[in-house]
């Protein structure tokens, strides 16, 4: 099998080092057997990112024409990586009867046991474009047809220039968010297309957010904005502007999610940490 791995062992994805017989625990609650070949890959390393980013598709999706990004693969562990499958399938109203490998909670790739409890195929799901489609029949045939595509970026013009995402969200409609009793889960995903411009603009919206969460009610609409958060931090975390104000407003955030009663809101948090003590570094 060709090498699989981006070697980092703290990295965002990767876990603890697993044992077998912690592999046969969790296929027992899940009630599945995973694949032989994802479960060498998790022995080796317990996820982690890829060495290849993409997956080949004629099936035209909201990421690309010819692939789907799949940049990272989900390890193992009492209720993280894999394990987390049956909340997150809740939470994003996904199909019962998959296990999640890769995703950002809008998009995923699962291994597909609807219909058997072993071999499963590998498919993939756009949450708010309503897709589900087959990528392969197989984890190996998976692995085996992954490849790396390069994504040029102008570095010169990365540092002076902040490209605006087709569809950005405004200061009036964040705020409008922030109004809502309950948001819909379209609406905090917008929180993601705040532009990551100015610090001053910067500094506000996360102050904002800062002052709005511990007002937030429901366990799941806070994950939800805490996921939105950590995955504003990553996309940006290259080009974005630093200050020391900004690196307390997200400390603050984090600490507050930190001391949260629900597991996965603390999980996030412990991700968040990461990305800001590479921001500050």
């Amino acid at each position: 099998m060709k090498s699989f791995w981006e070697i980092d062992e703290e990295g965002y994805y990767t876990l603890k080092k697993i044992s077998e017989a912690e592999i046969s625990k969790a296929e027992k609650k899940l009630g599945v057997t995973l694949p032989d070949t994802y479960k060498k890959l998790i022995l080796e390393q317990n996820g982690g990112y890829t060495i290849h980013n993409a997956f080949p598709t004629t099936h035209s999706n909201s990421w690309a024409e010819d692939h789907i990004q799949f940049n990272h693969l989900l390890g193992t562990a009492e209720d993280e990586g894999i394990m987390d499958s049956a909340y997150l399938i809740k939470e994003w109203e996904l199909p019962e009867g998959l296990v999640l490998i890769s995703g950002d909670g809008h998009t995923w790739v699962a291994m597909d046991y609807r219909k058997t409890k072993k071999n499963p195929a590998i498919h993939y799901f756009d949450v708010e474009m309503e897709e589900d489609f087959k990528l392969a029949d197989s984890f190996d045939e998976f692995v085996e047809r992954l490849y790396t595509v390069e994504y040029t970026v102008d570095e010169e013009a990365k540092e002076v220039e902040y490209e605006l995402p087709e569809v950005y969200l405004s200061k009036e409609e964040f705020e409008a968010i922030l109004k809502m009793d309950e948001p819909h889960t379209y609406d905090i995903y917008k929180l993601e297309c705040y532009p990551m411009l100015e610090i001053k603009d910067i500094e506000w919206f996360f102050k904002k957010l800062r002052d709005y969460i511990p007002s937030v009610k429901d366990e799941l609409t806070l994950y939800e904005i805490a996921s939105s958060i950590d995955s504003l931090l990553l996309q940006n975390q290259k080009r974005m502007p630093k200050s020391e104000e900004l690196i307390e407003i997200l400390q603050q955030i984090i600490k507050f999610l930190g001391n949260h009663e629900m597991p996965e809101v603390v999980n996030v948090s412990e991700h968040l940490a990461m990305k800001v003590e590479d921001l500050s570094s």
